[in-house]
């Protein structure tokens, strides 16, 4: 099996997992509080973690050289979650997972205003077109304010940027230590936040499973994307991906009655080609 082959497959693996963890993220919104369900996943997580460093006795790479950085980063995906678990609960999978999509093309934004890389004109297409997208998904109208469709829009902007902190701590920490403070930092904010109002709420039979999905498969997730382009190129597996958003409105057709318009998936498909636009380029 040549390596193309098994990138594919570890990318399929990794849309599964970005896929359950949707579908329980749905689930579980409707039944407990978004700061619970993150402290939870994040118990999960860290043992994950903990046992894999002790396993492969990796303890001693752990360090606080760029605690600030983990800081920031794991902030900014902690308010994104959040924002995105809302959103389950509040609008269509075909409408978070269409604004979902947005967040390359906010990465090329923060690219150009954060680590000084070059802004083309082929990135300039992309992301205005990408905006045209979202404008049609999203038909924001101030009489009608959707506060779902708002939340997935912003957590988009936010995980791009938790996205652009990552690809720092890329060039200094492994993979293992960013998944280390990734998990204990949210495992504290989820805590502080569940508490806020005086109790935390422990999960019942009916929930317990999918907050241990949302953990294995959040995990799984970044594992399968990882080893994915470590074995082919982004033009490669990256398109893989797209397959979500079909996947997740027969989803939602099938199992949660929900139905679409055509501005959705017209505006879904123009967020789609300026990815592709933007990915094709980076590789020509």
């Amino acid at each position: 099996m040549t390596d193309t082959i098994k990138g594919s497959l570890w990318m399929i693996g990794g849309v599964f997992c970005l896929t359950s963890m949707a579908i329980a993220g749905k689930e579980i919104s409707l039944q407990i509080d978004t700061f619970e369900i993150l402290f939870f996943r994040s118990v999960i997580g860290v043992c994950i973690i903990l046992f894999f460093l002790v396993k492969k006795n990796l303890l001693r790479e752990i360090n606080l050289k760029q605690i600030r950085t983990h800081l920031k980063r794991n902030l900014a995906h902690f308010i994104g979650q959040n924002l995105w678990l809302y959103a389950l609960a509040s609008i269509t999978l075909a409408e978070v997972t269409s604004l979902e999509f947005t967040m390359p093309i906010w990465i090329v934004f923060f690219s150009y205003l954060m680590l000084n890389e070059k802004l083309d004109k082929y990135k300039i297409i992309s992301v205005c077109i990408g905006f045209i997208g979202v404008l049609i998904t999203v038909r924001p109208d101030i009489e009608t304010l959707n506060l779902g469709l708002i939340a997935a829009a912003i957590s988009a902007i936010v995980f791009a940027l938790t996205n652009i902190y990552t690809r720092k701590l890329t060039r200094t920490e492994s993979t293992l230590t960013i998944l280390f403070f990734l998990t204990s930092m949210q495992l504290v904010f989820g805590l502080i936040t569940s508490l806020l109002d005086g109790q935390l709420d422990i999960p019942t039979n009916e929930n317990i499973f999918w907050i241990v999905t949302i953990g294995f498969a959040g995990l799984g997730a970044h594992y399968c994307i990882t080893t994915a382009l470590s074995l082919a190129p982004p033009t490669v597996v990256a398109p893989i991906d797209l397959l979500r958003l079909p996947i997740v409105v027969l989803i939602g057709v099938f199992f949660y009655s929900e139905q679409g318009d055509i501005f959705i998936y017209f505006g879904a498909s123009l967020i789609i080609f300026a990815n592709w636009l933007n990915l094709k380029k980076a590789n020509n």
